[in-house]
């Protein structure tokens, strides 16, 4: 017998001990409505005398009973609007009953859920999902109609994922009508000679209030929701759907449906799969005809681990990318909950942060993107001006790729905005790109039009860059950003640089071609936090302590916060600094000031042949 059952018998026997103690002494039959009644008065005298010592007593007794279900509740609940009259007995019971419930939940969830869950998990799958969306207004509805025991409440939703916490507080919420029902009907005892005393008519319309007030409440946020178009969102259906696929996504669909063998490979790391199942159960259990279907889409993060790991090569992310452009095109996209990253990309493609510097003879140009220039404006210069010394005509960018637009859905948007750059960057004889952003690269790479694209990294490495750093043989650990896990000498160029300063890389379980989301990917943050957080502690458990490297900006700051990380490039350029956590990346709103510094200091020390900021016309921002 390990441990954990160890501890749970120990538990369990107490338990059981204490319920036999409470029958064996005959304490059940102290808490009766007469045996309260013969004691009123006498307890009213020590209440008078001592009420903190009275009231403590008094959780102290109730408490237990609740957690674990021994009667007389009921009769405690009375007593309390006896002894403390109708606003203080409310006020005790209240907490206490929330208390003695979520004592309750805690046992169950404890001794059961566990063989529960492995018992009868794959039946439960709809129900945690259930519990995890909607799982308070559940909770909520169960309190407000006293229908099903409470005892059987606080038991069942032990066996869920609802948080404790979660439980507490709505339980209270729930309970505290009839609580206060109760009590009240407690400070009339002296008339009361039975339970059924309580059901005066006052208290059966009290009851019917009740009742109706779920029914209201629900009836309210189905109308907020209407009002606000933001439809609730939804698990996994029960059974195959059988309307029509749209013809875009059929062809995807059709695919899974026949491939996908439902090994579970892609489902292990993946917060989103492990909610909604295996690409053929979505494939074949969603109605992508339906708008609130279709939405589901974006609680994906489009990373494309589950291709990396499928054994039949099966690529979900296509799938979820032209569910996103449906949705668009349908003109059901929320675009409100993506406000500040659509703006944050409005003003990187905006004349005021735009500028195209390009020298005579440049067939290459270095596209810093927007998040190196804001956060580290120096180390983004010192970059630029080493790649110049290998490349003399080499211009620079200072422009948005648009891939939020692109990975968002917002299809015809991106193509008129990004395209119109590749127009003018093939216009001008601009050959070859040099990025320093992991998703610029992708964007380039697959609509580039021709347009050669590398990551500033390997270049400098096939160049021989080195840099001095007095901490050589310390441990470190590699993210490769999910943008390029496809991408070997990318992965190969970064290592090279990191031993090149004398540091060991040390692997993840997660790197290079099955590296993980950090959770900035897809924009579900927006929308699913819990999705986007749950990718970040994975290469936080796998890096042990160590140091992460990142050479991904957005990487860098998602990761930063649950685990030391350092980007590359300050590494590479400031690498005391950086390794000693002394050098700090700049945040909002600061970024956009260093974005408009940079590209002031740029114009200022080059004379280019070609200069231009971007205008784009009023169509470039629609959807």
């Amino acid at each position: 017998m390990n441990g954990l059952h160890l501890r749970r018998l120990t538990l369990l026997l107490a338990v059981a001990a204490a319920v036999g103690v409470f029958f064996g002494t005959g304490r059940h039959r102290e808490l009766t409505l007469e045996a309260l009644k013969s004691h009123q008065v006498r307890l009213q005298g020590l209440y008078a005398e001592q009420p903190a010592a009275v009231i403590a007593a008094f959780a102290a007794i109730y408490i237990p009973v609740v957690a674990l279900n021994l009667p007389g509740a009921a009769v405690l609940g009375l007593a309390a609007g006896a002894l403390f009259g109708a606003l203080a007995g409310t006020i005790l019971i209240s907490f206490a009953s929330s208390i003695g419930a979520t004592l309750a939940c805690a046992l169950s969830r404890y001794l059961l859920r566990d063989w529960v869950q492995r018992r009868f998990g794959d039946k439960l799958k709809r129900v945690n999902a259930g519990i995890r969306e909607e799982g308070a207004f559940y909770l909520f509805s169960l309190r407000l109609i006293p229908v099903i025991p409470f005892f059987i409440i606080n038991l069942v939703m032990g066996l869920t994922p609802i948080r404790l916490t979660t439980f507490y507080w709505v339980s209270q919420l729930g309970m505290l009508p009839g609580t206060a029902v109760f009590v009240n009907a407690g400070s009339q005892l002296g008339r009361i000679e039975s339970l059924s005393g309580i059901l005066s008519p006052g208290l059966i319309l009290s009851f019917a209030l009740i009742g109706v007030l779920p029914l209201a409440v629900r009836r309210a946020l189905d109308a907020y929701k209407r009002r606000f178009r933001k439809e609730p969102r939804i698990t996994r259906p029960p059974t195959a759907v059988e309307q029509a696929a749209p013809p875009d996504l059929e062809p995807f669909l059709k695919d899974i449906r026949e491939r996908c063998t439902e090994c579970g490979a892609c489902t292990k790391a993946c917060a989103f799969l492990s909610h909604y199942g295996t690409p053929n159960a979505i494939a074949t259990g969603f109605d992508f005809t339906s708008p609130r279907h279709q939405a589901i889409a974006y609680e994906c993060s489009l990373c494309s681990l589950c291709h990396a790991v499928c054994p039949e090569k099966l690529d979900p992310f296509r799938l979820f990318l032209e569910i996103r452009r449906r949705h668009v095109e349908g003109g059901h996209f929320e675009e409100s909950a993506y406000k500040a990253i659509l703006g944050y990309e409005k003003l990187g493609t905006s004349p005021l942060f735009t500028w195209y510097g390009l020298p005579a003879g440049c067939d290459t140009v270095f596209f810093p993107g927007c998040s190196l220039p804001g956060s580290r404006p120096a180390v983004t210069l010192r970059l630029f001006h080493d790649l110049q010394r290998f490349i003399p005509a080499l211009g620079i960018v200072l422009d948005c790729c648009t891939k939020p637009s692109h990975d968002l859905g917002r299809k015809r948007h991106f193509e008129a905005v990004f395209g119109e750059m590749i127009g003018y960057l093939t216009r001008q004889g601009v050959k070859r790109v040099l990025v320093a952003c992991p998703n610029c690269f992708k964007i380039f790479k697959h609509h580039g039009n021709g347009i050669a694209v590398q990551t500033v990294y390997e270049f400098i490495h096939a160049n021989g860059f080195t840099t001095e750093f007095k901490n050589a043989g310390k441990e470190v650990s590699v993210h490769d950003p999910c943008a390029l896990r496809d991408e070997a000498s990318v992965h190969q160029a970064i290592r090279g640089l990191l031993s090149g300063m004398g540091l060991a890389v040390t692997e993840m379980r997660h790197h290079g071609r099955r590296t993980v989301c950090c959770g900035e990917g897809g924009m579900v943050g927006f929308v699913k936090p819990e999705f986007a957080k749950a990718w970040g502690a994975i290469p936080r458990r796998e890096a042990q302590g160590r140091p992460m490297v990142a050479y991904c900006a957005g990487c860098t700051g998602f990761l930063n916060r649950v685990s030391p990380t350092i980007h590359i490039a300050d590494l590479l350029y400031r690498p005391e600094a950086a390794w000693n956590r002394s050098l700090k990346a700049a945040k909002a709103p600061f970024t956009y000031l260093n974005r408009l510094l940079l590209k002031r200091r740029l114009k200022k020390e080059l004379n280019p042949l070609t200069r231009r900021v971007r205008r784009l016309d009023r169509a470039s921002n629609g959807p």
